[in-house]
């Protein structure tokens, strides 16, 4: 009898012990691990896509349940220092042409049946080492004027190229870290010039390191942007958990962002590279995708996304993604290890397929 009821006791034991460990996140890439999604319906799910998208090729896209596309017109500065932002040659023909080519790209994306966010980005020509976009900042008053000028030229025109193509959201700004926490008033002026001729969604595409959650205007905006490249762990080759639990270091301060402002959390920019570090530096850029230093690791690639939708896609303040990066020219090699960000013919491409789904 005794030890019937010892047998009983163990078997009601393993039962608790298996419901508590099948809530976890998995520790394998497997699409199939990805539940207990809820509350989607309106989350974007999207991705930056170079190159056209159209009716000839959106079966491209449909396969991973993508919803939204994500096109980028660069303007262009020297230096981080430099007083003027181009985007033209100053001939107005020239300038027609490309509004119009930008105009029939967004229309051809839409009437194949993608939502569209217009996503200006600024390039630095010739940056000091170690320097980028989020260290832009003119040397004096003179040259602030100038770059206020010459950027709110920029941003304006393709405001408008939204417009017309009725581009479903824009982004005013890309992790212009100095400029967006020492100018604010600059970007709640041309925030309030944007909307006098764009009629979608506003967002500002902050950047994870020390600008998101001290940028004081995002209550003028529709979504607070992240380009959310956390580093989620201090290892290579990660497990799915592991990257899960380095998500828990930024929850809090999500949660609280989103209640202050009363904004919901779009991540505007999200992507992983097929190498073993790529959860560590998440933001590292590689100029050479087949350079032999990188350790190939699909299986990194493919934890870190299946980490995001276990911890990150289902919260009630989170409105979605968009993955960089895609190509609809994409032709897979299987001869060369592309460790580039693309989850294109590679396995992350399924768990993203999964997570996107309805």
């Amino acid at each position: 009898m005794k030890k019937g009821l010892l047998s009983i006791f163990l078997f009601i034991g393993l039962l608790i012990v298996l419901l508590v460990y099948s809530q976890d996140p998995v520790d394998v890439a497997d699409p199939k691990s990805i539940g207990g999604i809820t509350n989607i319906q309106e989350k974007q799910r999207g991705a930056h896509v170079f190159s056209t998208v159209d009716t000839t090729n959106a079966h491209m896209f449909r396969k991973m349940n993508l919803e939204w596309v994500a096109f980028v017109p660069w303007g262009f500065q020297d230096q981080i220092d430099s007083p003027e932002v181009t985007h033209h040659n100053g001939d107005s023909t020239y300038i027609k042409q490309h509004n119009e080519h930008w105009v029939r790209k967004i229309t051809e994306a839409r009437e194949a049946g993608f939502k569209v966010f217009f996503k200006p980005h600024v390039w630095i020509d010739r940056p000091a080492d170690g320097k980028w976009r989020s260290d832009i900042f003119p040397k004096n008053d003179a040259d602030w004027e100038q770059w206020q000028e010459t950027y709110r030229n920029f941003i304006l025109r393709y405001a408008q190229v939204a417009e017309q193509a009725q581009a479903e959201m824009f982004c005013v700004g890309v992790e212009f870290t100095r400029l967006a926490l020492e100018k604010p008033d600059f970007w709640r002026e041309l925030i309030a010039e944007i909307r006098e001729v764009y009629s979608g969604k506003l967002t500002y595409g902050a950047n994870w390191y020390e600008e998101y959650e001290t940028i004081p205007f995002w209550d003028a905006l529709d979504y607070i942007g992240i380009q959310a490249y956390f580093p989620l762990t201090d290892h290579e080759y990660p497990s799915a958990i592991a990257i899960s639990e380095g998500w828990n270091t930024y929850l809090p301060t999500l949660d609280s962002l989103h209640k202050k402002f009363d904004r919901p959390i779009l991540f505007t920019e999200m992507g992983y590279k097929s190498t073993s570090d790529g959860a560590m530096k998440p933001w590292e850029w590689m100029d050479n995708p087949y350079h032999p230093e990188y350790h190939y690791s699909l299986e990194t690639q493919a934890n870190s996304y299946l980490a995001f939708f276990n911890t990150i896609w289902n919260k009630e303040w989170f409105a979605g993604v968009h993955i960089w990066q895609l190509r609809s020219d994409f032709q897979l090699d299987p001869e060369k290890q592309n460790k580039d960000f693309t989850p294109q013919g590679k396995p992350a491409e399924s768990i993203i397929a999964k997570g996107f789904q309805n």
